[in-house]
């Protein structure tokens, strides 16, 4: 039987030639260890080391092309790749495209970060191979850093706009001013008044930044009410917050009549009776014109615009204009009516007017009376006015009155109409006087009532408060005799005299000043 062991063999050079390999072997980088199934190779990655450099924080930046290449004999078979490490998932990976390669082939890995929090990360870029070739791995790394972004301007004030009619816009600059780059989110309006702000034209949404770009964001205001707003611009992106702080203020014209309703009493059907001037008012903070200014309503045709000054002047905030109307009715009854303004507001500026018409069967001759100028706290020479029944039946009057909202500067001297009846076609006188307590013009009315309707006389006149004495170049011509009596009586028709049957005279009126 045959001997089946085998003796012993000496140590050859094949032996020394392993050994030697072996303990090459050892001192290789990892990177070398790995032999092909054929032959022996070098697996190598570019760049190397393999730096992803800085990224925002929160944010997934762009993937880099990293290059797995072979030298050697045979081939190197990829099986996989995968990241490994502790911080592996602040990166990720995006696919390759590595398969078999033979030496001098090469092939690419997609590698990203994805940092969630700040400073430096590293893991392992895994090589898996097919055969008995073992895994290799080369360190990657990056680093996570926060994202800044600044507005220019930093805040932007839109000043006083008209409300809900008027609205301005300003361009925002926004920068990235960190070191990498930056994906925007979105842009909002936070703060009380962020209901009245809003963007225009945005380059920003959705936009890369590299460090050092900008984009814009254009903003609108346009104010709800006549407040102070104030907001505040924000522009989101992972990891970042940009802000710019917006104020701004509504404004309006608020344009009223001083007094409103406007009573222009009572006047005889046919007559003219009183004239008002009716003073309008911007209480609002913005200015107000007005185009066109016109008597409307129902009994428009019993008001007359006479003049005024409110169309086509800008009203600024405080400021005043006037127009004068006179009552003159065109038959018996209440009538009504406005004086309207309309401009560039938010609308038309309506005054009511009020006046009560009646047939008169009494007439008052002057049926109006202008005193001129008089001294301030100074009586000026009586007027006479005689009051006459042109109708066809008595008249009995029974007051003599002053009225208006100044019936205080004139003072009635002489009355010889309460009391009286009268005829038809016979008279009786009333004495006023001018008595102003003030500068400036003056207005009310002499009104004669009875059984029939109210007669009406328009009395005027303009209190002086110059210095040295008031010459009748500066009063005019008085308008009647002196003194305050009536007239020396004459006997009328019948038993009727001029101061009536039952008449009485009404003694002076007096004021009393401080």
């Amino acid at each position: 039987m045959p001997n089946l062991i085998a003796p012993p063999r000496q140590i050859g050079t094949t032996v020394f030639v392993l050994l030697a390999l072996a303990l090459a072997a050892v001192a290789l980088p990892a990177s070398a260890l790995a032999a092909p199934e054929e032959g022996v190779g070098i697996v190598s990655v570019s760049p190397d080391p393999v730096a992803l450099g800085a990224t925002t924080v929160n944010n997934q930046a762009p993937t880099q092309t990293v290059q797995i290449a072979y030298e050697g004999e045979g081939e190197a078979s990829v099986n996989k790749i995968t990241i490994e490490g502790e911080e592996s998932g602040e990166f990720y990976l995006n696919g390759s495209n590595c398969g078999n390669l033979a030496s001098g082939q090469q092939c690419d890995v997609w590698l990203g970060l994805k940092p969630s929090t700040i400073g430096e990360k590293h893991a392992w870029l895994t090589v898996t191979f097919n055969g008995a070739r073992p895994e290799q791995k080369f360190e990657i790394g990056g680093r996570g850093v926060p994202a800044s972004l600044t507005f220019t301007p930093s805040s932007h004030d839109f000043g006083l706009q008209r409300v809900n009619r008027e609205s301005t816009s300003a361009t925002f600059q926004l920068q990235n001013t960190g070191e990498a780059e930056v994906q925007l989110g979105n842009i909002e309006f936070t703060g009380p008044g962020a209901g009245v702000f809003w963007t225009g034209n945005v380059s920003c949404w959705g936009t890369w930044l590299a460090p050092g770009q900008s984009c814009s964001v254009q903003v609108w205001f346009n104010p709800q009410e006549t407040i102070s707003y104030e907001a505040e611009l924000r522009a989101l992106a992972n990891g970042g917050v940009a802000s710019a702080e917006l104020s701004g203020e509504g404004g309006r014209a608020i344009v009223g009549a001083i007094e409103n309703p406007v009573d222009f009493g009572v006047a005889s059907a046919g007559s003219f009776g009183t004239t008002r001037t009716i003073t309008l008012k911007n209480t609002g903070n913005m200015s107000e014109g007005f185009f066109i200014g016109v008597i409307a309503g129902g009994d428009a045709g019993s008001f007359e615009l006479i003049g005024e000054h409110c169309t086509m002047t800008e009203l600024q905030p405080g400021q005043s204009c006037s127009a004068q109307v006179r009552f003159h009715p065109n038959g018996p009854g209440s009538f009504d009516a406005h004086l309207a303004f309309f401009g560039d507001g938010e609308g038309g500026v309506l005054v009511q007017l009020e006046g009560e018409g009646v047939l008169g069967a009494g007439s008052i001759a002057p049926g109006s009376f202008d005193f001129g100028t008089q001294a301030v706290d100074s009586k000026s020479p009586p007027h006479l006015f005689t009051i006459t029944n042109a109708g066809t039946a008595p008249l009995d009057f029974d007051r003599v009155s002053l009225g208006g909202s100044e019936l205080d500067q004139f003072v009635i001297s002489g009355d010889g109409c309460t009391g009286a009846s009268l005829l038809p076609g016979e008279e009786c006188e009333v004495r006023v006087r001018f008595d102003p307590d003030s500068p400036g013009a003056k207005q009310a009315t002499l009104r004669v009532s009875g059984d029939a309707p109210t007669v009406v006389g328009t009395l005027s006149g303009t209190g002086w408060a110059g210095s040295g004495p008031l010459t009748s170049a500066v009063i005019g011509t008085p308008a009647s005799g002196p003194g305050d009596q009536a007239a020396p009586q004459r006997p009328k028709r019948g038993r009727h005299r001029r101061f009536g049957r039952n008449a009485t005279i009404t003694a002076p009126s007096f004021k009393f000043r401080r």
